[in-house]
C-alpha cells in the first residue's frame, strides 16, 4: 500500500528534478536552437531503465525514444560499471537511439551514498554534426553515412572530467564546432543538476522512500493508462495517409494503421506502411512507439504524468524493412520532421473513430526544417541557422485551431528575430500568418505563417524539409482541406522560383528564401461558422472576402 497524498507530493518531485535539469541545460547552452528554441529533453529513469520523470519542456519526440536510448547505452556500460561524474553520448538511429544524427543523447549515472540509483538522461539538437550538407539533414542522400558522424555509445566524461580526445574528434566533424562543445558542456551540467537534486531528495525523504515512491509513481501511471483505454469501445480502428514523396521519386509514401482496443490494452500496428524508401524519410520502431505514447497520452489523459509506467498497456508492431523499420544504413535524417508527424497524424485519424471529441482535424503535418548554413563573412566561420517553422492546428469538434504553433511531436519556439539577425549573416524580411490557408469548417483550422530570409553570406546552402503540398491537411466532418507548403528561392532579379518540398539548394548575397507552411484541417460545415467571428477575422485580414463569401457563404 502506498500513502496517495505521498505519492503525489513524490511525483511532483521526481518531476521538478527532470524539469530543472532541463532548464539548466537551457541556460547553458551555446546555440539558438537550444538557449531560445529548447529543441532538447531531459528526464530521470530508474536502474532498470524506466523513465520516472520527463520534463514537459522538451519535443515528445525527443522523450519518447529516450528509453530506447537509455537501454542501448546501458546494454554495452552497465550502470554498475559508471562511476559519478561519468557520462556517455550516442546518437545513433540504429538499432535503438536518437531518431536523427543531431539527436545526440546524453546518459549519467546518479550516485546517491556511493551507489548508483537512477540515470539521468538527456537529448538535444545539435545544430550540425558534418555530413553532406550544413545542418547534417539533407535531402537528396541514401544512406546514414552521408548524414554525419556517427557515435556509438562513447563515454565523454570521466571523474567528472571531459575526454579531450573524444571532444576533439567531434569537433572536428562538425562545422559549427563551438556550439556542438558548448551544447554537449550543457547537456553535461543538465545531468549534474539531476545527480545533485537526487541526493537532496533521498535526504530529506531517505533512499528507499523515494525509490519505491518511484515505483509508484510508474505503478499508477499504468493504472490511470488502463482504465482510460478501458473506457474506449473494443475494436479496430484503422487510417491510412501519405507523405507526398521521399525527395527521389514521385510516389507517395503510405503511413497506415490498424489501431486495435481490447480490453484495457491497446495495439498500433503499422504493417499495412510503405517499405523503406530511397530518402531519408525512415525511422526505426522506437519512433513508432513515441508517437504512440504521444497520441494515447493526448487522447486518453493529458494530465497524465509521463513515465514509462504509462507505455506498459501500449504495444507497437511494425515490419522489418518498412519506412518504420529501416534496415541498416537507410537514410533516416528526416524522419523525425515529417515521417513521425504522419505517424500521429495516422493515429488521430484511428482515434476519431473510437473518441471524435478528444482528437484535432490534420495539424500541419510536418515540421517544416529549415537548415541555412555558410561562411559567415563577419568572422569567417562556419554558422548554421536551423529551425522548425509553426503551422496551423487542427480544429476540434468545439474549438479552432491555433494559428502558427507547433504541433504534436515538436513543442520547440520561435527562433526571435533579433536572434537570428545578431547570430547569422541573415535578414528576415518577412514573418507573418498568411490569409487562407486555414481548413475551413464551423471551427476553422489554424493559419499559416511565412518566413521570409535574405542572405548576406556570399554563398548560402539551403536544406528544406517539408511536406503536405500534394496531400494537404485534413478536416474532419468536412472536405475542407488546409493549404499546404509552399517554398520559394527569389533571385536578385525578383524572380520567384517554386522549390520542391525536398531540396537542397543555394542563395548568393541578396537572394531571399520563402517558406510559406501548411495551415490545419476544419472542423464540421464552413456555412454554420459564427458570423460575426467571421467578419472580424475577415476585417482582420485572416480570411479574404472572396474566401469568406465562396467557402463560408458570408453574405457580403
Amino acid at each position: 500500500m502506498f500513502d496517495p497524498v505521498l505519492l503525489e507530493v513524490m511525483r511532483h518531485r521526481w518531476r521538478s528534478i527532470a524539469e530543472e535539469a532541463c532548464a539548466a541545460m537551457v541556460r547553458t547552452a551555446y546555440s539558438p536552437n537550444i538557449k531560445d528554441r529548447r529543441d532538447c529533453s531531459a528526464a530521470v529513469a530508474l536502474p532498470s531503465g524506466e523513465i520516472v520523470a520527463q520534463a514537459e519542456v522538451g519535443t515528445p519526440l525527443h522523450l519518447g525514444i529516450l528509453p530506447a536510448v537509455i537501454r542501448a547505452v546501458l546494454a554495452e556500460y552497465p550502470l554498475e560499471t559508471l562511476e559519478p561524474g561519468d557520462a556517455v553520448i550516442t546518437n545513433l538511429p540504429y538499432p535503438e537511439g536518437p531518431g536523427h544524427l543531431p539527436d545526440v543523447s546524453m546518459v549519467s549515472p546518479v550516485y546517491v551514498d556511493g551507489r548508483p540509483i537512477a540515470v539521468a538522461a538527456t537529448t538535444a539538437h545539435h545544430i550540425d554534426l558534418g555530413g553532406y550538407a550544413p545542418g547534417s539533414m539533407p535531402l537528396g542522400v541514401e544512406e546514414i553515412y552521408q548524414e554525419g558522424l556517427q557515435i556509438p555509445p562513447t563515454p565523454v566524461f570521466r571523474l567528472g572530467q571531459v575526454d579531450e580526445v573524444i571532444l576533439r574528434l567531434i569537433e572536428q566533424n562538425a562545422r559549427t564546432r563551438h556550439e556542438v562543445r558548448g551544447d554537449l558542456l550543457a547537456q553535461y551540467a543538465a545531468g549534474r543538476t539531476a545527480e545533485r537534486r537526487v541526493a537532496e531528495l533521498c535526504a530529506i525523504s531517505s533512499t528507499e522512500l523515494a525509490l519505491e515512491y518511484a515505483q509508484h509513481v510508474l505503478d499508477h501511471a499504468e493504472r490511470v493508462m488502463r482504465d482510460g483505454i478501458g473506457r474506449l469501445a473494443d475494436g479496430v480502428y484503422s487510417f491510412d495517409d501519405f507523405l507526398d514523396d521521399d525527395g527521389f521519386s514521385d510516389e507517395p509514401v503510405r503511413i497506415a494503421v490498424d489501431l486495435t482496443i481490447a480490453g484495457e490494452e491497446l495495439l498500433a500496428d503499422f504493417s499495412r506502411s510503405s517499405p523503406q524508401v530511397r530518402g531519408p524519410l525512415n525511422c526505426r520502431a522506437s519512433a513508432a512507439a513515441s508517437c504512440l505514447y504521444y497520441a494515447a497520452k493526448a487522447v486518453i489523459d493529458p494530465d497524465l504524468p509521463t513515465s514509462a509506467g504509462a507505455y506498459r498497456a501500449l504495444k507497437v508492431k511494425v515490419l522489418e524493412g518498412s519506412v518504420l523499420q529501416a534496415r541498416f544504413p537507410a537514410a533516416v535524417g528526416n524522419a523525425n520532421i515529417l515521417t513521425d508527424q504522419r505517424v500521429v497524424d495516422a493515429l488521430f485519424g484511428a482515434f476519431y473513430q473510437v473518441a471524435p471529441e478528444r482528437v484535432c482535424a490534420a495539424c500541419s503535418g510536418e515540421m517544416n526544417l529549415v537548415n541555412l548554413g555558410g561562411i559567415d563573412p563577419r568572422t569567417g566561420e562556419y554558422f548554421n541557422y536551423v529551425e522548425t517553422l509553426a503551422g496551423g492546428q487542427g480544429a476540434l469538434h468545439d474549438a479552432d485551431g491555433g494559428d502558427a504553433v507547433h504541433t504534436h511531436l515538436t513543442n520547440t519556439l520561435n527562433t526571435p528575430i533579433e536572434v537570428i539577425e545578431q547570430a547569422y549573416p541573415l535578414e528576415v524580411t518577412e514573418y507573418a500568418l498568411l490569409p487562407d490557408t486555414e481548413g475551413a469548417g464551423r471551427f476553422r483550422g489554424g493559419c499559416a505563417l511565412v518566413r521570409e530570409i535574405r542572405s548576406h553570406a556570399d554563398r548560402l546552402t539551403v536544406s528544406i524539409g517539408a511536406d503536405r503540398r500534394r496531400f494537404t491537411p485534413w478536416g474532419l466532418e468536412n472536405e475542407h482541406h488546409a493549404a499546404g507548403a509552399m517554398c520559394y528561392v527569389i533571385r536578385l532579379d525578383g524572380t520567384r522560383e517554386l522549390l520542391p518540398t525536398k531540396v537542397v539548394t543555394t542563395l548568393v548575397r541578396g537572394e531571399r528564401l520563402r517558406i510559406e507552411t501548411p495551415g490545419g484541417g476544419g472542423w464540421g460545415d464552413p456555412h454554420q461558422r459564427d458570423r460575426e467571428l467571421l467578419a472580424a477575422e475577415v476585417a482582420e485580414g485572416l480570411i479574404s472576402p472572396q474566401r469568406a463569401a465562396s467557402v463560408y457563404g458570408l453574405d457580403q
